[in-house]
């Protein structure tokens, strides 16, 4: 259980259960909202550039989880 969560980090506490060493850090790219410089270049190109890029952008978080009592949460 939990390597598909990362590594553990040993000096993280869970904000849940208070538990210190039991969680788990990676490093993901999320969806965050429309792109401005996407949304011209769709307004441009007649909405063609839609289907090779989509207006979404994305930004790398940190996913934490918590092999003790199993929350998960983003930073």
């Amino acid at each position: 259980m939990g390597s598909e969560h990362g590594q553990i980090n040993s000096t993280l506490n869970c904000p849940h259960c208070q538990t210190k060493g039991k969680v788990r850090t990676q490093q993901v790219k999320v969806k965050a909202g429309i792109s401005g410089g996407k949304a011209t270049c769709a307004l441009l190109t007649g909405g063609l550039s839609l289907f090779a890029t989509g207006l979404s952008k994305k930004q790398m978080v940190t996913q934490l989880h918590c092999d003790n009592c199993g929350i998960g949460w983003q930073v």
